[in-house]
């Protein structure tokens, strides 16, 4: 098949953007003249895969790898968005500046974004030599670089700016939301787990993949979020001293929906593709089951403290802080841990304390949360100190909800009431000690039952790059396995290197943005911040 590639402005753009050792080519195509298209899915577990293929689901993975080749892949660092940008680059986090999932600023965390990105992507690079590239829903991907082809981002259902390039489709891709979340809501349905992201990814991925490209790249999130929350609905026989959950057939198929799912989008996309694509499918790590089962209790504290005697409600129904001993500072309904202030003269509306009266009055408010208890007579309210990275926060101190018995009836001043609590989620599984990820490969350039045992995160990108015929970098972390390819293809194709592709112009603080703490939340729920 022949590329159509794209001379476009983008290209010089994004190639203003670092310092780049070889020069982009207008003639620069894949050696076969066949397309490779990178699939990312988080948390991808290859036993999970293994127990669906027996059932005779997961076909599409199943087929390519029957025609492929597929491993375990070695990962580290423990944070999806330090391994999905090191899937991206091939560098080491050290090299690409992506630590974590949040940066600190003086307004609180922000989610990583790829202004923090010091070194090009696998898109950049592919861009630069002329190559037509689409990514869709890469974590870590907003704001939106220029690529040449088009970038949409993970955060288009979010209500910011540059969620896609060129503008164009940024039009396009707000346009459609209402079509993708009525489209896919059966595959991705409601409003956590990331669903309504990975509901953007699987309305355009097809589109995109239909059209002619040379490297195309995108991202799924879902398989993540559901086997944190699902793992032992879903494997309870790994949890003997636990007593099964009372809503366990409600659960049970949480985890394999959400694998068919991927599966399904997969096969869309593969569908659009055509069969002069090569495919590499890679998951940032594995599963299996926590140690110790969590559970985080979202509770309306405001509702606790006028219940209790110690705030006053407006006429708008809300807290009257200006007639409050206490209330909940910069936390939002959904967050399990509050920040609470004590009305401080000076500092608070309507301060009722000085600076100097707050000890005491966080402890007769501590004596007082001990008598609001569960129906089995536990404490349903917890009071502790500020951690360090919580001080610069502005709250006094902190208050969490009592995960043991917890029920959504609490006694109050000895009247059993509802409405303050607001609802609880468990975690049973995890990803502690890098368990490997999902390494799948196969097309017509892949050679099928390739042995790529040991294959780790930080040569996707490497590996890449030789099959669309492009040069490794030495100062890249990771290698291309080459022997992943076809005997005929390795001899047409000897590998390339260059120095280095650069460096980019990176901020060492993220834009923050109104949406950032929806995103905090699911991150927070799941575990990954405190």
């Amino acid at each position: 098949m022949k590329m159509h590639h794209l001379l476009a402005t983008s290209t010089l753009v994004c190639a203003s953007l670092f310092a780049l050792s070889i020069q982009p080519t207008a003639e620069a195509t894949p050696p076969s003249g066949n397309k490779l298209l990178l699939i990312g899915f988080d948390g991808g577990e290859w036993s999970i895969i293994e127990d669906l293929w027996k059932q005779g689901e997961m076909q599409n993975f199943k087929e390519l790898a029957d025609r492929g080749t597929r491993a375990g892949l070695v990962t580290q660092y423990g944070q999806s968005p330090v391994i999905w940008t090191t899937i991206a680059s091939g560098h080491d986090p050290e090299q690409h500046g992506i630590t974590g999932f949040v940066v600190a600023t003086d307004d609180g965390d922000v989610p990583v974004s790829s202004e923090m990105r010091k070194v090009p992507a696998i898109w950049n690079m592919t861009s630069s030599a002329n190559l037509v590239t689409n990514v869709v829903g890469w974590w870590g991907s907003w704001p939106a670089e220029n690529v040449n082809g088009v970038n949409i981002t993970e955060r288009c259902q979010a209500d910011v700016a540059n969620c896609a390039t060129p503008a164009a489709w940024e039009t396009k891709v707000k346009a459609g939301l209402d079509g993708a979340n009525s489209a896919h809501k059966q595959l991705w349905p409601g409003k956590q787990h990331f669903a309504p992201e990975d509901r953007v990814t699987t309305e355009f991925a097809p589109q995109l993949a239909g059209e002619d490209f040379d490297f195309m790249a995108m991202y799924l999130h879902g398989t993540d979020p559901n086997s944190h929350k699902y793992w032992r609905y879903y494997r309870s026989d790994e949890f003997p001293e636990l007593e099964l959950p009372t809503d366990l057939d409600k659960h049970k198929d949480r985890i394999p929906r959400a694998y068919r799912a991927v599966d399904e989008v997969v096969g869309r996309v593969l569908e659009s593709a055509g069969d002069d694509t090569n495919i590499l499918i890679v998951s940032d790590h594995g599963f299996h089951r926590l140690d110790e089962v969590t559970t985080k209790v979202t509770f309306d504290l405001d509702k606790l403290f006028i219940e209790m005697g110690w705030a006053e409600q407006g006429g708008d129904g809300k807290l009257d802080v200006a007639n409050s001993r206490a209330f909940t500072y910069g936390s939002a309904l959904n967050e399990h841990k509050k920040r609470v202030r004590v009305s401080v003269k000076g500092r608070d509306d309507g301060g009722q304390y000085t600076e100097a009266e707050v000890a005491g009055v966080r402890a007769e408010l501590e004596r007082e949360l001990a008598k609001v208890t569960y129906p089995n007579g536990k404490p349903a309210f917890l009071l502790r100190d500020n951690a360090d990275s919580e001080v610069r926060r502005g709250g006094d101190f902190i208050i969490e909800g009592n995960a043991a018995g917890v029920s959504k009836t609490v006694t109050v001043n000895g009247k059993a009431t509802t409405g303050i609590i607001k609802g609880w989620v468990e975690n049973s599984g995890g990803h502690s000690g890098n368990p490997k990820g999902v390494f799948l490969a196969a097309g017509p350039d892949i050679q099928r039952g390739a042995n790529v045992d040991g294959i780790r995160i930080h040569d996707v990108t490497p590996t890449a790059l030789y099959g669309l015929g492009l040069p490794v970098a030495d100062d890249m972390a990771g290698k291309a396995w080459t022997d992943l390819y076809s005997a005929d293809f390795q001899k047409k194709n000897p590998k390339k290197s260059v120095a280095t592709y650069g460096t980019r112009s990176a901020t060492d603080a993220a834009t923050g943005t109104t949406e950032d703490e929806a995103v905090l939340e699911q991150l927070r729920m799941l575990g990954y911040l405190d």
